[in-house]
């Protein structure tokens, strides 16, 4: 029997999704209204109501097949404003109520600084249309409800914000050190991998493992043994480029992701990190050592196949007697030949998502 391949589901966005409702109900609603206006002989309503009917369906076509939404979320929220405005403008004040959506979607679809750039600008704009068209009061009242609105959205987007950022944190980061966890070390290797696929930039990886740390742990306890880990892995950051990512592998274990960096350069790097800790002196006055697996990524190689090179390095700087360095060996060209499904599929884009949520 033929075995057949089923691709993950990557669901939309809730972003994704508004962008397509709200494109694809604008569209139908105006259609109708271009059709009305026509009848009753507003030409040029009419064809105003049918350019953005156009512009509404190539919009939502966009959105559906790319699933980009940044490009999107700023045509569509610049559309609202002007079309508030131009309501307000050409048929007068009874239209002033698309001011509020307007501003809504404007915070939706951008960020907090620059839908306030944009509520700002639009505020000012619709005050000058209508300043000499309502009593003095009624103008105060209006002003009032403008500014309340916009500044609610303004806190809410920024609490938004903060609270993805803080999401984003515990879904990313181990909590007692700091260095990144699986998951983004996993999406950290991928995107490093295809960078290599595409313009064969070099990349390292190398684990770092703590030679006998069990024993400060039965000596000193967890707590200090808690303290070292975070201490390293300070010491680790303050070692490395930007372009050089650390994360928790595990227990005492931790990998360091290098982005563009060849072997040479990785083993310096690790023999610079083994030879600082080697000096240090950790919590209770503990000297420790550390043992480094290196592996060079190599063309049509995946994730696991790298890390396992790296690890299998490890081990034998572990049996070779601890605090040192060794390099993985290079595997042999039919081995990348093909990758294996899973990870095949771990480096499609809708793949690459629904993985990273599992993890």
């Amino acid at each position: 029997m033929k075995e057949v391949t089923v691709f993950p589901r990557h669901e939309r966005t809730i972003k994704e999704s508004s962008l397509l409702l709200l494109s694809g109900i604008l569209a139908v609603v105006l259609a109708l209204l271009a059709y009305i206006r026509l009848r009753n002989e507003h030409f040029t309503l009419a064809f105003v109501d049918a350019g953005i009917v156009g512009f509404m369906l190539l919009l939502f076509v966009f959105v559906y097949i790319s699933r980009r939404t940044r490009t999107a979320g700023i045509l569509i929220a610049l559309g609202f404003i002007a079309a508030a405005l131009m309501c307000t403008l050409l048929l007068g004040i009874g239209e002033l109520y698309w001011a509020f959506p307007a501003l809504m979607v404007a915070y939706f679809m951008l960020d907090t600084r620059q839908a306030t750039i944009l509520a700002g600008g639009f505020v000012a704009c619709f005050l000058a249309i209508v300043w000499n068209e309502l009593p003095f009061v009624v103008l105060i009242k209006i002003c009032l409800t403008l500014v309340v609105t916009v500044l609610l959205a303004n806190a809410f987007s920024l609490t938004n914000r903060r609270q993805m950022e803080t999401l984003s944190r515990i879904a990313n980061v181990d909590p007692l050190t700091g260095a990144g966890n699986r998951r983004a070390q996993n999406l950290k290797l991928d995107a490093a991998n295809a960078i290599h696929r595409r313009n064969n930039s070099p990349a390292c990886v190398l684990i770092l493992d703590i030679d006998h740390f069990k024993k400060i742990n039965d000596a000193y306890g967890h707590i200090v043994g808690d303290q070292i880990l975070v201490d390293l892995c300070e010491m680790a950051r303050r070692s490395t480029r930007v372009t050089e990512s650390l994360y928790r592998y595990g227990g005492e274990e931790f990998v360091l992701v290098a982005e563009q960096t060849a072997l040479d350069a990785a083993v310096n790097l690790a023999e610079k990190l083994r030879g600082s800790i080697a000096q240090a002196v950790f919590a209770s006055g503990i000297q420790l050592t550390v043992s480094i697996g290196v592996a060079e990524l190599q063309r049509g190689e995946g994730r696991e196949a790298w890390l396992g090179r790296a690890d299998a390095a490890l081990y034998r700087a572990k049996r070779s007697g601890r605090n040192q360095v060794v390099v993985a060996d290079t595997p042999e060209p039919a081995t990348l030949l093909r990758l294996p499904t899973a990870e095949r599929r771990s480096e499609t884009p809708r793949a690459r998502a629904v993985i990273s949520r599992s993890m």
